[in-house]
């Protein structure tokens, strides 16, 4: 074989070679999340006066996002009333409920891709007390 073949040849070889590295590397990292979190439990939820609401949930699991990086979002009637704070003995929030009575909760666990899952359904009752504002106890 020629000398100019020969180099020819290993040029070709080693292209194939990276091409089929690089290929399969870029193939892996596209795959998207589309799994959600498993849905959250609750450990307590509680209406108190002002409208306040004391929720607590255990962590949820997810197949990529750690569970230090899930977020837990609050939904009171069908509208968001804001997040829950995990400072390592589970995710938990003082908010406020939208009505005086019954309020229908749902907590969502979010992960990293923004996938959600949504606990059951939860009945709290927010109660009305004359002259608070809610968040000053």
């Amino acid at each position: 074989m020629s000398q100019p073949r020969l180099i020819r040849m290993a040029v070709v070889t080693a292209v194939a070679i990276l091409s089929t590295v690089f290929t399969g590397a870029t193939a892996s990292a596209v795959v998207a999340d589309r799994t959600p979190p498993s849905p959250p439990l609750f450990g307590y939820a509680e209406g108190f006066y002002c409208h306040t609401l004391i929720i607590g949930v255990l962590k949820s699991t997810d197949n990529v996002t750690p569970q230090s990086k899930i977020r837990y979002d609050v939904i009171d009637e069908g509208s968001f009333i804001g997040s829950l704070t995990d400072n390592g003995n589970g995710p938990w929030g003082v908010l406020v409920l939208n009505k005086t009575g019954p309020n229908n909760v749902i907590v969502q666990a979010v992960d990293a891709a923004g996938n959600r899952s949504n606990s059951r359904v939860v009945t709290v009752t927010g109660y009305f007390t004359p002259g608070c504002t809610p968040y000053h106890f």
